[in-house]
């Protein structure tokens, strides 16, 4: 009994101590950039048509939420899935390019995110937008 009650004694001693509160830190981690080409935040107006592979061909006007020279994120309210071909077409210079759905984020109401890819670089898509700077509006 007695070693018991020498354990015990020394029990509060032994405990762990609670942690010191530590202040909120704000955390942001160094991402690398994923991208081949520097994004540009412009809105474009584009035609966007697809054939899902179950359903309906589609079409639908959109406009651009970011550029670059590999393809872009739309806004868009049709639902496609990632790896889905498209047609997107240019209403500024009324250009055509073959695309790819990359990644789709839902967002509040019924709009998508959707990010687009082309086959290959295609810059001159864009035309009239210079890839990596804003836009300048004219009056």
């Amino acid at each position: 009994m007695s070693k018991l009650f020498n354990v015990l004694k020394l029990a509060p001693w032994t405990r762990a101590k609670p942690p010191a509160p530590r202040t909120p830190a704000i955390i942001s981690p160094a991402r690398p950039e994923r991208r081949a080409t520097v994004r540009t935040y412009v809105q474009i107006p584009l035609f966007v048509y697809g054939y899902p592979p179950e359903g309906e061909p589609f079409y639908e006007e959109v406009t651009t939420i970011a550029i670059n020279a590999d393809g872009g994120l739309i806004s868009m309210e049709t639902v496609v899935r990632p790896g889905q071909l498209m047609l997107v077409t240019n209403k500024g210079n009324e250009q055509a390019q073959q695309c790819i759905v990359v990644s789709v984020v839902a967002r509040l109401g019924n709009k998508l995110d959707v990010e687009i890819k082309f086959p290959i670089p295609t810059p001159q898509f864009w035309r009239d937008v210079e890839i990596g700077k804003s836009p300048t509006l004219s009056a």
